[in-house]
C-alpha cells in the first residue's frame, strides 16, 4: 500500500483564521491519502496544538522569536528552516502566507530538497510601508513562480495582492475557500441561552468581535463605534475574543473611554460556535482581510455581520452581511449595528446557504486532495 503524500504546512497553531482552516481540512482528509504536520515560528506551547497532535500531525519549530534583530531573526529563519525541513522528510511544503515574503520559507524548502512547493495567499493588503518596503515585497513577488509548483488563495482579491501579472494572467492557482463544518454552527435557542448565561448577560444586547489584537484588526476604531451604541443603547456589551500584541493598549484605551464595565476581553477559545449563538450583532471593522474564516462561521450561525467595504465581497452570500465604509463615522456604524441586531431572522437557516455559497469545508477539502495527489512528486 503506498503511504500517504506528507505534507508540511507552514502555519501557526495559534487561534487565528488561517489555523482554523488547516485544522478543519486536517479533520476531514482522508488520513491514507495525505497526512499534515505543522511548521511554525513560535517555540512554546500554541493554542490549537493539542488539536494538531491529535490529528496525527508532528509540529517542527524554527524558533525566531527569541531574535529581536529583525535582520537576524530573518537570516536564522532562512537558513535554520533548511534543516528542520529536511528533518521532516515532506513530500509537499503548504505555505500559508500573508505577504511575498514568506516565499523565503519556499526557497529554503528546495535547498532542504522537498519536490513541491504550494504558496496560498491569505491576505488582500498589509500595512503601509516605506517605498522601500513595498519595491522590496514586489521583488519577493517575483520569486513566487520561481519557486512555488502551484499557488492557492482563500479569494481572487488575495490572489491579485499576492501573485506576479505572470500567475494572474496564466490563472496558475486555485481558490481554496475559507470553508468550515457549518453543521457545527447551526442556530440551536437552547445554546444561544446556556452561552447568554455563562457570560451573564442574558438580557443584554452582545456584540461580538473575534480576532487578534493587531493593527490589520482597527481595535480602537471599533472602541469608538461601540461608544456610541453604548450611548444609544445602556444595555449593550462588546464582548472580544483573542489575545495579541496590542491587547493591553486597547484595554488602556476602553479605560479612557469609560467603558471598561461594558466590554469583555474573554481571550482565545475553542467554543466559537457556541458562543456566537449567544451574540446579537458581529463587528469587523478591519483595515484589510483575505476572505475572514471568521465571516463564514458568522453567517452559519445567523447572525448579522457589519464589516469594512474594503474586505472582499466574496464573503457576501447572505443578507446577514452589511458593508461600510472607514471613512464614515463611529455613529453610522452604531446606527446599523443596532438596526441589525434588532431585525428578527430565522437563524437556523444560514447553514445551508453557506454551504450553497461553496463554503462546505467537505468539497473544499476533496479539491485540496486533488491537487496534492496532482502535484506532488515522490
Amino acid at each position: 500500500m503506498r503511504k500517504p503524500i506528507k505534507v508540511l504546512q507552514v502555519a501557526p497553531l495559534g487561534a487565528g483564521g488561517v489555523t482554523s482552516l488547516i485544522l478543519n481540512i486536517a479533520e476531514k482528509i482522508d488520513n491514507e491519502k495525505v497526512q499534515f504536520d505543522y511548521l511554525t515560528f513560535y517555540d512554546r506551547k500554541e493554542f490549537n496544538e493539542d488539536r494538531a497532535k491529535a490529528l496525527g500531525g508532528k509540529k517542527y519549530v524554527v524558533p525566531i522569536d527569541h531574535y529581536k534583530n529583525p535582520l537576524i531573526r530573518s537570516l536564522f529563519k532562512f537558513f535554520y528552516a533548511i534543516k528542520v525541513i529536511r528533518s521532516s522528510e515532506a513530500d509537499i511544503i503548504h505555505i500559508n502566507g500573508s505577504k511575498p515574503y514568506d516565499v523565503l520559507v519556499g526557497v529554503s524548502a528546495k535547498l532542504a530538497g522537498v519536490n513541491t512547493v504550494f504558496f496560498h495567499s491569505h491576505n488582500s493588503s498589509m500595512d503601509n510601508g516605506s517605498g522601500i518596503k513595498k519595491n522590496i515585497m514586489n521583488l519577493f513577488k517575483k520569486l513566487i513562480p520561481i519557486v512555488s509548483d502551484y499557488n492557492l488563495a482563500c479569494s481572487d482579491l488575495a490572489a491579485q495582492f499576492m501573485f506576479p501579472p505572470q500567475i494572474l494572467k496564466e490563472k496558475n492557482f486555485t481558490v481554496i475557500k475559507n470553508a468550515i463544518d457549518v453543521e457545527k454552527y447551526r442556530f440551536s435557542e437552547e445554546v444561544r441561552l446556556e452561552y447568554r448565561k455563562k457570560l451573564k448577560m442574558e438580557n443584554k444586547l452582545i456584540i461580538g468581535h473575534i480576532g487578534r489584537f493587531m493593527p490589520q484588526k482597527n481595535h480602537k476604531f471599533l472602541i469608538d463605534i461601540f461608544a456610541e451604541i453604548y450611548k444609544k443603547r445602556s444595555d449593550a456589551v462588546l464582548v472580544l475574543i483573542g489575545n495579541g500584541e496590542l491587547l493591553d493598549e486597547i484595554k488602556e484605551y476602553v479605560e479612557k473611554k469609560q467603558l471598561k464595565n461594558a466590554v469583555c476581553f474573554y481571550g482565545t477559545t475553542n467554543e466559537v460556535p457556541q458562543i456566537l449563538q449567544a451574540f446579537d450583532c458581529f463587528l469587523l471593522p478591519s483595515f484589510y482581510e483575505g476572505l475572514p474564516v471568521v465571516g463564514v462561521e458568522v453567517q452559519a450561525s445567523g447572525l448579522p455581520f457589519v464589516l469594512t467595504d474594503t474586505i472582499t465581497k466574496e464573503v457576501d452570500f447572505s443578507d446577514l452581511v452589511n458593508y461600510l465604509s472607514l471613512e464614515d463615522e463611529p455613529e453610522k456604524w452604531a446606527d446599523c449595528v443596532i438596526k441589525c441586531s434588532e431585525l428578527k431572522r430565522n437563524r437556523s437557516k444560514y447553514p445551508d446557504i453557506v454551504k450553497e455559497a461553496g463554503f462546505d469545508i467537505s468539497e473544499e477539502t476533496k479539491k485540496l486532495t486533488s491537487l496534492y495527489e496532482k502535484y506532488a512528486k515522490r
